[in-house]
């Protein structure tokens, strides 16, 4: 089952919560007498980045808070177990590394991986060997619909991304 569009939604919800955490830390770091702004930004950025992305799997292990509301998991690919915090921890930083040295153009070269791939791995699942699995169906899910489609529902879903 491929899971972009959920993936899409978790990293949404992770990143609209890592840019709270960081203003509200930059507004903090603004109130430092002589604090150099550059780092202040530096490290509010990383505490947002990895506040939002690690700290959640100190919880609930292969989830951040957006993938735990879109019902999804990072496990490792052998043992299918949620990857470890070690792992997670590199997974996170490599995958900020590249966003960051590429102006983003990671993320779009990672969609259309996930998106083209069966399995919907992207690079920083093949270098940490992990994949991402949903621990729920939805409706919504392409591969079989778990509702019935009466004749009229599949006539109007004809051309849609549902057939």
């Amino acid at each position: 089952m491929n899971t972009i569009d959920r993936r899409i939604r978790a990293f949404s919800i992770d990143m609209s919560l890592a840019t709270i955490l960081l203003i509200l830390l930059i507004i903090l770091g603004g109130s430092i007498e002589g604090a150099d702004g550059g780092l202040v930004m530096f490290i509010a950025a990383a505490i947002a980045y990895f506040g939002t992305l690690v700290i959640p799997n100190f919880f609930s292990k292969g989830q951040s808070f957006g993938k735990r509301t879109q019902k999804i998991k990072v496990v490792d690919i052998k043992t299918g177990e949620a990857a470890s915090l070690f792992l997670v921890i590199l997974r996170e930083a490599f995958k900020a590394t590249l966003m960051i040295s590429t102006v983003g153009f990671y993320l779009v070269v990672c969609g259309i991986m996930a998106s083209s791939r069966r399995d919907g791995r992207t690079i920083h699942d093949l270098v940490f060997r992990t994949k991402i699995i949903c621990l729920t169906r939805y409706v919504s899910d392409r591969e079989g619909m778990p509702i019935e489609q009466t004749p009229a529902m599949k006539k109007r879903m004809e051309g849609s991304s549902h057939d």
